[in-house]
């Protein structure tokens, strides 16, 4: 009698154990959805904070990321810093698309070789640099295998300055990265004296190249002492994988 009433108590713990796995990787699921993230990350290059952790939801369906900031160690792309939460719609274990409603790209205080004197257009207001960096930025992401991303607004920033902004910027994985934005932004000088608006921007972006193009406003001075000039505009940047990359900007301004 001894032995047979221990079976069943054998066989509860048994069922405790096996049931209890499940539940425990339940119950965990964030704290290991948040490490494999950061292996992830870190395979492409980006090293996030202390903050960096994914609350995944019930279903395993989506997952949320807190403000962060990832750095690189090498390249333009100084850091990607998530100014607030951002959804990320799975497939699995895989992310299937990103929301983000507003990121901070910082780029390293460093000119792009070739990205000065390219476009008359640009040395008046004194943006090519700032330009030749956002898209020496574009070129450097189409190599991190980015899922489908939208981001509501994105924040260029090189030594402390805000260079440019984009809204509604979205990319678009493939053989090639497809970029598109509403509308960026750039300004140069003493109170913005110099600017750039592209609009209806569509392109596509690898590491070598990249192409843009869409309308563009530029102006120069301030108040009544200003003059506009808008257009279509087409930008082709070549051998941005090389030490001398190219830029051509065609505008009909």
């Amino acid at each position: 009698m001894a032995a047979s009433s221990k079976k069943p108590v054998f066989l509860v713990v048994i069922l405790v154990v096996v049931l209890g796995i499940p539940a425990a990787l339940w119950l965990a699921r964030g704290v290991i959805a948040t490490s494999i993230a950061r292996d992830e990350l870190d395979r492409r290059g980006l090293v996030c904070d202390e903050r960096f952790s994914l609350e995944v939801s019930a279903l395993f369906d989506e997952a949320t990321i807190g403000p962060t900031r990832c750095t690189r160690a090498e390249g333009i792309v100084e850091a990607i810093e998530l100014l607030e939460p951002v959804t990320v719609q799975l497939d699995g274990v895989s992310p299937e698309s990103v929301a983000a409603s507003s990121v901070r790209l910082t780029l390293r205080d460093r000119d792009v070789r070739g990205g000065e004197s390219w476009a008359r257009e640009l040395s008046r207001l004194r943006l090519e640099q700032r330009v030749a960096g956002l898209i020496k930025g574009l070129s450097e992401l189409s190599a991190m295998s980015l899922p489908p991303t939208t981001v509501g607004q994105v924040e260029v920033i090189r030594a402390g300055e805000r260079i440019a902004t984009a809204e509604q910027m979205v990319l678009r994985p493939g053989a090639s990265l497809g970029a598109d934005a509403r509308r960026i932004s750039f300004v140069a000088g003493p109170g913005g004296v110099g600017r750039l608006e592209l609009t209806a921007v569509t392109g596509q972006a690898t590491r070598p190249r990249v192409h843009l193009e869409g309308r563009a406003s530029a102006s120069a001075g301030i108040g009544p002492l200003s003059v506009t000039r808008s257009g279509t505009f087409a930008i082709d940047a070549t051998a941005l994988d090389t030490a001398s990359p190219r830029f051509n900007l065609d505008a009909r301004l």
